[in-house]
């Protein structure tokens, strides 16, 4: 009788001899006889061959259900997460160290690849991945596009992606993410510079919590604080969530935010208030260095 000691996932090598695949499984825990695999070839099923791929067995599985399982070619499904606000290098690394996918990895977008968990093969490539990603996002776009409530500030779908990476990396408060669309939408209505930290950041591939004063002058064609208008590409993979608020932001006159120290933001009309709710936050700062020595 087939011993199935544990739940386990087999591999099937394209071009793998019979001898080899029995060799492989006893080294898995799964013992099965000369006797057995000749039933399970003559008996069972006389059209029997090894379909290559990832298999799932149960524990305690009987002969039937193991000849059944590896003839019926339903391989086994590994799981694959783009997370919300990571970037084409983590990307790209989490593609290079991903069990069973093969082939090379294209250039990379930022913004163009849906965050969600992906159902993939043993032998799938790392593009066909890629692909179904990009589709995905392509019609979460076109299906919320219709419902967009920007007038003629953002013309494109990419732009929508470019200004919901922004949303994305601006605040973790999903009950914010439409007023800091508001306030990007304002700004540009206003044809005021966006002046977003996180794009500089990205600019200059460095941790927003590294930015420094000085890095506001830097010229590169992601500094907010210098140019007018979006930047030129995404600067991340926005959820959809931030997509939603870049598409419908809150209406509000909100020019202006800074953090609270608190994981959220106060939002301000006028540079005035702002400049009041910076000095809030700069004394909070300070309570909480003091409160922590």
């Amino acid at each position: 009788m087939i011993v199935v000691k544990e739940n386990t996932i087999i591999l099937i090598k394209k071009g793998t001899a019979e001898f080899k695949f029995l060799k492989n499984i006893k080294k898995q825990n799964i013992n099965i006889s000369n006797l057995e695999w000749f039933l399970i070839k003559n008996v069972f099923n006389r059209n029997f061959t090894l379909k290559y791929g990832e298999y799932w067995i149960d524990k305690n599985t009987n002969l039937y259900n193991f000849q059944k399982k590896i003839d019926s070619g339903k391989q086994y499904f590994r799981k694959f997460t783009l997370i919300e606000g990571s970037h084409s290098k983590t990307l790209r690394l989490k593609l290079d160290n991903t069990i069973g996918l093969i082939g090379d990895i294209p250039k990379l977008k930022e913004g163009i690849y849906k965050p969600d968990t992906y159902n993939y093969k043993w032998g799938d490539t790392k593009v066909s991945l890629l692909k179904t990603m990009e589709l995905e996002q392509e019609k979460f776009l076109k299906k919320h596009w219709p419902s967009r409530k920007l007038g003629n500030i953002i013309n494109t779908k990419e732009e929508a992606l470019i200004l919901a990476s922004i949303i994305e990396k601006e605040t973790r408060k999903q009950e914010e993410l439409e007023l800091i669309s508001s306030v990007f939408v304002n700004r540009l209505r206003k044809k005021m510079r966006l002046q977003s930290d996180v794009t500089i950041a990205f600019g200059l591939n460095i941790m927003g919590n590294k930015l420094k004063k000085k890095n506001l002058s830097n010229k590169n064609s992601f500094n907010t604080y210098l140019n007018y208008g979006l930047p030129p590409s995404p600067i991340c993979y926005p959820s959809e969530e931030a997509i939603k608020a870049a598409l419908r932001p809150k209406k509000t006159n909100y020019l202006f935010f800074v953090t609270d120290g608190k994981g959220g933001h106060r939002f301000s009309n006028t540079y005035a208030k702002h400049k009041e709710n910076i000095q809030l936050w700069l004394k909070n700062k300070k309570k909480s260095r003091k409160l922590n020595e």
